[in-house]
């Protein structure tokens, strides 16, 4: 069981990103502005340094885990 709930937190991880970039209505749109920059530019701007610590949580987590 405790593997299982490992791989579920490690799909969750990659998962989230993937399907949060996949909701384009959510972020397709121009206000509000931040320093001038649409809010399509500065979300996707934040959500890579936000996808790249869920990943880098995922590659610690997959380290971590014993085969």
């Amino acid at each position: 069981m405790r593997v299982m709930k490992r791989h579920a937190v490690l799909a969750l991880l990659v998962l989230v990103p993937v399907a949060v970039d996949l909701c384009v209505p959510l972020y397709n749109r121009d206000p509000p502005e931040l320093f001038g920059l649409p809010f399509f530019y500065w979300f996707q701007t934040i959500w890579l340094f936000v996808s790249a610590a869920f990943y880098m949580a995922y590659a610690r987590l997959k380290e971590r885990q014993s085969w």
